[in-house]
């Protein structure tokens, strides 16, 4: 079923994928027209997700956006302090200008200039861990279901395709309301090269697919595991299905359905973090 693993580290490339710079009209009042998002960062809208984000990397927020009125919105003007405690700078924008990037924003948006890395030395040494790769995963919704709960379930790295790639939208930072602060998304150009990488770390990797032979209750799945998701609409690629170790699937109900991306990643994840319990381990 699978090969012997081997000693050594891991090429990878850097950074995950982004989305192109968002620029929106400012209120001409204060002398400034416009509010700009510089490329290479990206934008956190929501009040969970910046205070996150001010939480875990305050040197990393370079700016934040409230709404007019804040101060009648007692969660925004409480981050604010937070803001004005970690020297933070922040502008009011107007509520039009805000939903022209982003409407799902709570009145509130910051700018962050840093993402969490993976870190490979770490993934070598450690003797129980849980990644995943998401092969061609492309609605952001998606995305930052499962960085939400891939942050809650202790997961170490999130695998991406550098084409094709769900992208650090506003959109998932929101849906990720903080875990994109934790979770470290790598965009790779050739997955099947990775994922052979990592298995030569220790991990073993299980594809979820209709297709698999087992259920994933029936398997005492190993310390290093690593999670494969396909995309919405065509399931996991070939290519990639022929680099797991297993397909393995879910069970369900009504075999003419499917269950949502994020959902199956979820489960998955959770059923490692059950068995480690089971086995008296902390996940």
């Amino acid at each position: 079923m699978r090969r012997g693993a081997s000693k050594g580290g891991a090429k990878r490339n850097t950074g995950a994928a982004r989305s192109t710079k968002k620029t929106a009209d400012r209120p001409s009042k204060g002398g400034v027209s416009k509010f700009t998002v510089p490329k290479g960062s990206r934008l956190v809208p929501g009040t969970h997700a910046v205070l996150e984000a001010i939480s875990v990397r305050p040197d990393a927020v370079s700016q934040i956006f409230v709404k007019p009125g804040f101060e009648s919105a007692p969660e925004v003007a409480n981050l604010k302090v937070r803001a004005d405690r970690a020297g933070i700078s922040w502008s009011e924008v107007s509520l039009k200008d805000m939903d022209k990037i982003y409407h799902g924003h709570q009145g509130l948006m910051a700018v962050v200039t840093e993402d969490p890395e993976v870190d490979w030395g770490d993934l070598k040494t450690k003797e129980y861990s849980q990644v995943l790769v998401l092969d061609g995963l492309e609605d952001p919704h998606n995305l930052g279901a499962i960085l939400r709960t891939a942050w809650l379930m202790k997961v170490d790295a999130i695998f991406v395709p550098e084409n094709r790639a769900v992208q650090y939208s506003p959109a998932a930072m929101k849906v990720a309301s903080g875990g994109a602060e934790h979770v470290p998304i790598e965009a790779e150009n050739n997955l099947p090269s990775v994922i052979e990488s990592l298995k030569d770390l220790g991990y073993w990797f299980y594809g979820l697919s209709h297709k698999g032979d087992q259920d994933i209750w029936e398997i005492d799945f190993p310390e290093k595991i690593a999670w494969v998701i396909g995309s919405e609409a065509k399931g996991i690629r070939k290519s990639v299905a022929r680099a797991c170790d297993d397909l393995v699937r879910i069970p369900q109900a009504s075999p003419g359905a499917s269950y949502n991306a994020s959902v199956s990643a979820g489960i998955a994840m959770a059923e490692i973090a059950r068995q480690r319990v089971v086995k008296g381990l902390s996940f």
